[in-house]
């Protein structure tokens, strides 16, 4: 009852578009000769967080992760802005239920531009008092560092605020800036330990449901 603002990561939590950085990646590191295993993905990128560097270090390749990084952007920004990206089909009302009572924000690893498109098309943009995106940080997840500067922007204390992950970078750099937790489910994170999370929900329906019963 303490809570007054959520922090929501974007991709996975709201967005079902985990699918989407995969596909971007893998037209990028193809031109250099390389496949990405769509397993691994899930659980060395999106759940870890180790991004091109990681996979460049694991398979030992020349090349250079912020080369990919450039090279990815632009191809992930298309699937953006054209619709390809839509929201989990129960973000809209967790959304909906929760922007009465609470101030809403995001901080997530894609662009704020990026996140802005999504959002835009969905009507819901204006819903967020904040986002921030990995453009306006130094150190991405599992660094703490998005949730501290999302607590500087709202003013508020850690304890005052709650973050929705489907990620162990996420839960990890939640944890790291005290704030309290929950995770949901995703089917590319269905087997992964969320162990030190406050709440763990098993799917976005289920986060909904408990949502709709506090709040509607």
């Amino acid at each position: 009852m303490t809570t007054r603002a959520i922090i929501f990561d974007f991709d996975g939590v709201l967005a079902d578009s985990e699918r989407h950085h995969f596909l971007s990646y893998s037209e990028v590191f193809a031109r250099y000769g390389h496949t990405i295993d769509e397993d691994k993905y899930y659980k060395y990128w999106t759940s870890l967080g180790l991004g091109p560097a990681g996979e460049i270090e694991r398979h030992g390749l020349d090349l250079a992760p912020a080369t990919i990084r450039a090279e990815k952007s632009p191809i992930f920004s298309r699937y953006c802005r054209d619709g390809s990206i839509r929201l989990f089909d129960e973000a809209r009302e967790i959304i909906e239920c929760l922007r009465a009572n609470k101030t809403l924000t995001i901080a997530s690893g894609s662009t704020r531009d990026d996140i802005a498109a999504i959002l835009g098309n969905a009507g819901l943009l204006d819903a967020f008092e904040h986002i921030i995106g990995s453009d306006t940080v130094t150190t991405i997840k599992p660094a703490p560092d998005i949730f501290l500067a999302m607590l500087d922007a709202i003013g508020l204390e850690p304890y005052e605020c709650l973050v929705i992950e489907d990620a162990e970078k996420g839960l990890q750099a939640a944890l790291a800036a005290s704030i309290p937790v929950v995770v949901v489910r995703t089917k590319e994170a269905a087997g992964f330990d969320f162990s030190t999370a406050d709440i763990v929900f098993d799917s976005h329906a289920e986060m909904r449901d408990v949502i709709r019963d506090v709040y509607s």
